[in-house]
């Protein structure tokens, strides 16, 4: 399947593939960090870098 794709396609047309894919992941990640239900978990993790490891390890 993949292989007779390819056979119809042309040579521009597969950066646009390319692009479309990049555009389409690049969305799907923006969409899911500027979801406001998940900003109390990113407040978690951001403060992970300050903490002293023994208060770390005793949240899960």
């Amino acid at each position: 399947m993949v292989r007779q794709l390819l056979a119809n396609t042309t040579w521009f047309d597969l950066p646009l593939i390319a692009m479309a894919i990049f555009i389409a992941f690049f969305l799907a990640v923006l969409v899911r960090t500027s979801q406001r239900s998940r900003a109390p978990e990113y407040r978690r993790m951001a403060s992970l870098p300050l903490q002293d490891d023994a208060q770390g390890s005793n949240q899960s």
